[in-house]
């Protein structure tokens, strides 16, 4: 079980922006992200989108196994001096840590705009 903390925190933004978190990559729908954001928060990871059978065994290896989990996760890798596109490639890489390797940036997408609905301001997709 990988424990989220400084190893993300780290990391200096030129070496994650070598790959990382990039909004382009996401092949989540806009009418998808849509209906994620305006629907409840269900604990089935399932829901968030991105997430199928293989990213939920990863992630439940990983400790995580509902959303709610996921998005602490997300909340927990914001560091004090940390700006939204390095709180995104953090989320990233540590997907990419614990073997989600399909989908990461539509993941972390949907992740951070769901958060920003919930804690306003902790991410805007528009910087």
């Amino acid at each position: 079980k990988l424990i989220v903390g400084d190893h993300y925190h780290k990391k200096s933004r030129s070496q994650m922006s070598k790959d990382g978190f990039d909004i382009n990559r996401s092949r989540v729908s806009d009418d998808t992200l849509a209906v994620f954001l305006s629907s409840p928060l269900d604990s089935d990871i399932e829901s968030v989108p991105g997430i199928g059978p293989s990213s939920k065994e990863k992630l439940k290896a990983a400790g995580i196994e509902t959303t709610i989990q996921l998005m602490g996760t997300f909340l927990t890798l914001k560091g004090i001096d940390m700006d939204q596109t390095q709180h995104c490639d953090a989320m990233w890489f540590y997907l990419q840590e614990i073997g989600v390797n399909t989908l990461r940036s539509g993941i972390v997408h949907c992740i951070a705009e769901k958060a920003n609905v919930m804690v306003p301001g902790i991410y805007n997709s528009d910087n």
